[in-house]
């Protein structure tokens, strides 16, 4: 009997772990973009309620799996109970395993890899009880370039968008062009940042979505004055102040980490940005388990004692709903 109870409750284990991994969907649309999607359902997933969906992007030479992993999104997902989905590239669109945010192709509203994405939101909110107003993105590096691309062509999707060693949306002009702007961007015009990404939407008068950024000042692959730009390209848009409201130095006891508010005239934070010293091109985590800890560190993590995807997700309302 005893011999039993143990097959017994290590099937139960096994078919509670089986509910921690992402499944792969692959009908979810035309998928002109030819990406893989993966989703993530939490353990405490409550159809009878509505919850919130976050997309998170990887970076070059990542897959899903692997941003899952680091980024500790799951981890998060189960204990405050949303949805995550992860758009995965293929080696034979990039044979470095980037988002294509550098092609007009794939970065136009309704176009390649932009408009998969959007029809991945689409199936996640079309079957599972996603709250609409509560969808948020993440991104990393070609993932963030991504995501503001999404922000820029369906603004009307997205709650907030957090951008983590990315820049602002420009329009695609080939691979070679692109690096040069990551590793030397050249400064631009508010009122021109601002023309291209309401050139993607000329009649619209919603809403943008809120926008977060991580960087660290020592990125040697994408130039921290991206971010920069990034700021000046959406203050405007977001009707935020262009010079930080508020600055918190030493944010949550590390002397590295200044954390910037942009508030828009009410007072409300419309831009986030974590300006990080002695940081490079990486994604802060701080791997243990109190309730500020997680993520996992590997090539494209290291350990801050920051676990930028706890901060993200209590800055986009994820937390203590």
């Amino acid at each position: 009997m005893r011999s039993l109870c143990v097959f017994i409750m290590a099937i139960i284990g096994l078919n509670v772990n089986a509910q921690r991994y992402m499944i792969e969907v692959k009908d979810f649309g035309t998928n002109p973009g030819n990406l893989k999607m993966f989703l993530y359902k939490p353990l405490n997933f409550n159809k009878n309620g509505k919850i919130p969906l976050v997309v998170a992007l990887h970076g070059c030479t990542q897959n899903a799996k692997g941003l899952a992993e680091a980024s500790g999104w799951n981890q998060l997902a189960d204990k405050y109970g949303f949805c995550v989905i992860y758009p995965q590239q293929r080696t034979v669109n990039n044979p470095g395993g980037c988002f294509n945010w550098f092609e007009e192709a794939n970065i136009s509203k309704d176009k390649g890899e932009v408009f998969s994405v959007r029809q991945m939101v689409k199936y996640a909110t079309d079957s599972l009880p996603i709250d609409t107003g509560r969808v948020f993105i993440y991104g990393l590096s070609a993932g963030a370039a991504l995501s503001v691309a999404l922000m820029a062509d369906y603004p009307d999707l997205f709650n907030m968008g957090a951008i983590l060693a990315g820049g602002p949306f420009l329009p695609g002009k080939g691979a070679f062009d692109a690096m040069s702007s990551m590793e030397n961007p050249k400064d631009i015009a508010a009122s021109e940042l601002v023309n291209y990404v309401k050139a993607q939407n000329p009649s619209y008068k919603g809403k943008y979505p809120r926008l977060l950024i991580i960087h660290g000042e020592k990125d040697n692959v994408v130039n921290e004055m991206n971010s920069v730009l990034l700021v000046k390209q959406w203050a405007p848009l977001l009707k935020a102040d262009t010079l930080p409201t508020k600055i918190i130095g030493a944010f949550d006891g590390k002397p590295d980490i200044a954390r910037k508010s942009y508030c828009d005239g009410s007072g409300k934070e419309q831009i986030i940005f974590y300006d990080v010293m002695n940081l490079g091109h990486a994604l802060m985590v701080a791997p243990g388990d109190s309730a500020t800890q997680g993520g996992k560190t590997g090539m494209f993590a290291i350990d801050k004692g920051f676990f930028s995807t706890y901060w993200i997700a209590k800055d986009m309302g994820l937390i203590g709903l």
